[in-house]
């Protein structure tokens, strides 16, 4: 019977060459990276231990998920598209739900049943059909933002989903405030002026083109734009965060460049450059001008993501990972092979404590760290009550390579050996470690508050376990303070979910307020999808033409 079996190879000389679902067998897409394109619902799921009472709101993260076989088959996992889960815990029950976030990429590929968008961040490997589409794939970042989600990637606008059914409402802009190609992912809310601090960068084009332009919102909580400011950086680099404070905004940019040259002959969109500094642009909150931005250099470094930040005696105080070699190894120097996952866990990337004078610092002057930890971590997070304001703690994924991995049952440990979910205290220097085994990673942390008026770091940290030898996940709850001790409950997911990206957790509590205000009648009504396109996509059409694929949805 195997004849029947017998067909073309779905890749040749690395490009798709067949209509057939049939997905690379790559270091992407293998093993635990494998495709899992499941939208649905679970009612009711297991649970070993017992959830605490208290705990009353939804969990939600965003993974990337190609719903089609890529056009290039080293095609990456950033590239795929956003689809949402929510974790609904109420009264020691947790429900479970998942969809894709319908962006104009994913109606305009589902319309043929297959990809259309090429490369990462290079529309010039589109196909034609889709030229002057907004390309984000929405996969990053998943916000609560006045009553609904904002699905984020930092190569597009958001778009806005509705938090109990997580159906898509349509590309956001903020109600015609907010016209840049591109907006970050992680963007900032200020919890005691309820403002929204967020930017974009590479956002004086069409959001792929290496553009050096930065812009900066501030949203007040009634959804007002306060500020917009345009910047200039040094080079086009990625900045994926960026640090508040009370009077300042930090962007960490690190030395992976774009070239408009490369883009244009079909490469990729970002470089690393072994050769260059890693930058911190920073700007006022308020009243900013484009003359203000400082740019402060660092030997070589790949950020990571920023824990906290905040001022002490008039200086900036920022903390975040810093690598010290190419964390996106996909993305390797100018006519260099791509490296592998295990390149990347050899990597050293230290929590880093960076201490700015913003009265002092002129452009270009060098600094360096004022406390670097003895260990490496990833995906660190805060008592978000505490944002842009004096903390002494976060929780933090480490990669300790010293621990037992089991490789021949689990194979390449997907997007990285995260092994060790750690509490850190700044003040007291303690780690309180724990360890799952030698089967399993962990995906990032988020933390839920006992109360709001609980003290700083008194509540529950929710992270997803990757069990790579049975191919499925669960979500382990801990005690904040105590995660030495493992987790109080495990609540267990009989199918595999992707590695995702990030996430945030919402109190019930701050849902039903928004309902009753977004409520047909209510004060604020529904949430209005975008109306009319982009002013890039307005411009391409004067220019060639490819309004016929425009969305104004």
């Amino acid at each position: 019977m195997d004849h029947l079996f017998q067909q073309l190879p779905a890749y040749v000389d690395g490009l798709k060459a067949t209509e057939q679902v049939k997905y690379p067998f790559t270091e992407a897409f293998s093993g635990f990276n494998r495709p899992s394109r499941i939208e649905g619902d679970l009612f009711g799921l297991e649970v070993d231990g017992t959830i605490p009472k208290e705990i009353n709101g939804t969990f939600y993260r965003i993974q990337s998920d190609h719903r089609f076989p890529p056009t290039f088959e080293d095609d990456i996992h950033f590239n795929g598209d956003g689809i949402v889960g929510s974790f609904r815990i109420v009264d020691g029950h947790a429900d479970w739900k998942q969809r894709y976030v319908q962006t104009d990429r994913y109606k305009a590929e589902a319309k043929v049943r297959r990809n259309l968008f090429g490369k990462y961040r290079n529309p010039v490997t589109d196909h034609e059909t889709v030229k002057g589409l907004i390309r984000t794939a929405a996969n990053t970042n998943v916000v609560f933002w006045r009553g609904m989600l904002l699905a984020l990637k930092e190569d597009g606008p958001p778009f806005a989903m509705d938090p109990q059914t997580l159906e898509t409402i349509g590309r956001y802009d903020f109600e015609g405030q907010v016209l840049s190609p591109t907006f970050t992912a992680h963007p900032k809310v200020d919890p005691k002026t309820g403002e929204l601090i967020c930017f974009g960068y590479e956002a004086g084009g069409n959001g792929n083109d290496a553009s050096k332009d930065i812009v900066v919102y501030t949203i007040a909580p009634d959804g007002e734009k306060k500020e917009e400011t345009w910047y200039k950086a040094p080079f086009c680099g990625i900045i994926h965060d960026c640090a508040i404070t009370e009077n300042y905004i930090v962007f960490p940019m690190t030395p992976l460049k774009a070239s408009a040259e490369r883009i244009n002959k079909g490469g990729n969109h970002w470089a690393w450059d072994p050769n260059d500094d890693q930058l911190y642009g920073i700007v006022p909150r308020r009243g900013g001008k484009p003359e203000d931005i400082i740019w402060v250099r660092a030997d070589c470094g790949f950020h990571g993501h920023v824990a906290g930040s905040y001022e002490e005696n008039g200086k900036i105080v920022i903390d975040l990972g810093v690598a010290n070699g190419n964390v996106f190894f996909f993305f390797p120097p100018e006519d260099a092979e791509p490296g592998r996952v295990a390149q990347r866990n050899k990597l050293n990337s230290p929590m880093t404590r960076w201490v700015f004078d913003p009265l002092e610092l002129k452009m270009d002057d060098r600094v360096v760290p004022t406390a670097t930890t003895n260990f490496s971590c990833e995906f660190s997070r805060i008592d978000d009550r505490f944002q842009g304001s004096h903390y002494t703690q976060f929780w933090t994924l480490q990669v300790d390579p010293s621990r037992l991995y089991d490789a021949a049952k689990c194979g390449s440990p997907a997007g990285g050996l995260f092994n060790v979910l750690m509490h850190y205290n700044w003040e007291t220097k303690t780690e309180d470690c724990w360890w799952p085994g030698p089967c399993t990673t962990i995906q990032e942390p988020v933390f839920c508050a006992k109360s709001s008026y609980a003290a700083e770091g008194h509540g529950y940290i929710l992270s997803l376990l990757n069990r790579l030898d049975e191919l499925r996940n669960d979500i382990a709850i801990f005690d904040a303070q105590n995660i030495a001790q493992g987790p109080m409950a495990l609540v267990h997911l009989p199918i595999k979910f992707k590695l995702g990206f990030h996430g945030n957790w919402v109190d019930q509590q701050e849902i039903d307020a928004f309902n009753e205000l977004r409520k047909n009648g209510g004060k604020i009504g529904a949430v209005e999808a975008a109306k009319l396109p982009l002013p890039w996509q307005l411009k391409e059409k004067l220019t060639n033409g490819s309004s016929s694929h425009m969305s104004h949805e």
